[in-house]
């Protein structure tokens, strides 16, 4: 399975902590504006409301589980 963009952005909060609180406090539209995403991505990133960490990956995770799973 390849790795999502969102995956990376995560393991990255978890490892680098000025790249967490930028993630977290507010400036988030310009930290992704610097990374490739697709539109999903971004707007899931986008639309999270989260003061953790921790809160902000399990708020991710159903969004994009739904955008990413395979059609039937």
């Amino acid at each position: 399975m390849p790795t999502r963009t969102i995956d990376t952005v995560i393991w990255r909060a978890l490892t680098d902590p000025d790249f967490q609180a930028r993630l977290l406090n507010g400036h988030r539209a310009e930290l992704l504006a610097t990374l490739k995403m697709t539109d999903v991505e971004r707007q899931a990133v986008l639309s999270v409301e989260a003061d953790s960490l921790e809160s902000f990956a399990e708020a991710l995770c159903s969004p994009l589980e739904i955008a990413y799973s395979p059609v039937v």
